[in-house]
C-alpha cells in the first residue's frame, strides 16, 4: 500500500509539471475548459447534469477502467490493450465514445459504449446494443473508426502497426458496453441478454461492465468538486 501511494505521488508530480508547463496561461485554460463541462458548482440545470456532465464523468471512468485493463488483463479477456482513444472534448458529442487497439493473435478494436442511466441500466443496456448495431450501416460512424484507428494506430509498437489496416477491425473487434447506474438497481448480468444476441460478434467478443454506485448524486457531485478544486490548487500555484 505505501508503494501504491508513492507511485500516485510520482504520477501526480508528473501531471502537474505537464499542466504547468504553459504557465498561468494554461492553468486559466485548463480551468475555464473544466467549468464549461463540469460547471462552476453543482446547483445546475438537471438536463445540464444528466445529460452532459454526468455522462461525461462516466466516460472518463469507461477510459480509466480501459487503463486500468492493461496491467489487470481479465477486465478486457479478448487481448491484450495497446492504445487507447481519447474521451470526448465536448460533452454534447454524441460520436463513438471510447475506442482502444488490442492484441489477440492479431490487432483488434474495441468500442466501448458508455452510458450513465442512474435508475434504468436495462435501458442503458438496450440503447448501447443499438448503437452497436449501427457501425456496420457505414457513414458517419464509419468514418470516425477511420478517423480514430488511423491516430491510434501510430502508437502500436513497429511490429503490430501493419495488422492495423483494411478494415481489420471487421473481423477482429469487441462491443464494450460500459453501463453506470445507482446501487439501488442491481442487477443480475449473468442472464442472457437478447439485445447484446444481435450483435454480430462472437460473446466472448461483448463485455458488459456494470459499475453501480452508491450514492449515485453524490457521487458525481462529489467527483466534479475534487476536479474543480485540483484546478484552484493549480491556479495557486502562481498566485
Amino acid at each position: 500500500m505505501v508503494a501504491l501511494i508513492a507511485n500516485a505521488i510520482e504520477d501526480n508530480l508528473k501531471i502537474c509539471d505537464d499542466l504547468l508547463s504553459e504557465g498561468k496561461s494554461g492553468v486559466i485554460d485548463l480551468k475555464n475548459s473544466l467549468i464549461e463541462i463540469i460547471g462552476d458548482s453543482n446547483e445546475l440545470p438537471e438536463a445540464f447534469i444528466q445529460e452532459e456532465r454526468n455522462p461525461w464523468l462516466a466516460e472518463a471512468l469507461n477510459h480509466l477502467v480501459l487503463y486500468l485493463s492493461t496491467e489487470l488483463t481479465e477486465i478486457h479477456p479478448p487481448g491484450q490493450i495497446y492504445v487507447i482513444g481519447n474521451v470526448h472534448d465536448d460533452p454534447k458529442d454524441k460520436g463513438i465514445d471510447i475506442t482502444a487497439l488490442y492484441h489477440c493473435q492479431t490487432i483488434g478494436l474495441t468500442i466501448s459504449e458508455c452510458k450513465a442511466y442512474k435508475l434504468n441500466p436495462n435501458k442503458a443496456i438496450s440503447d448501447a446494443s443499438s448503437y452497436f448495431l449501427e457501425i456496420d450501416g457505414g457513414g458517419i460512424l464509419g468514418r470516425r473508426i477511420r478517423t480514430r484507428v488511423q491516430a491510434m494506430r501510430n502508437f502500436l509498437p513497429e511490429n503490430l502497426r501493419n495488422q492495423a489496416t483494411n478494415g481489420f477491425w471487421k473481423k477482429e473487434r469487441c462491443f464494450l458496453p460500459f453501463l453506470v447506474f445507482d446501487a439501488t438497481e442491481s442487477k443480475d448480468w449473468r442472464r442472457a441478454r437478447p439485445a447484446l444476441n444481435k450483435l454480430p460478434t462472437p460473446p466472448d467478443r461483448r463485455i458488459i461492465i456494470p459499475i453501480q454506485i452508491r450514492d449515485f448524486d453524490l457521487f458525481f457531485n462529489n467527483l466534479s468538486n475534487s476536479m474543480r478544486n485540483f484546478a484552484e490548487r493549480l491556479e495557486h500555484e502562481f498566485v
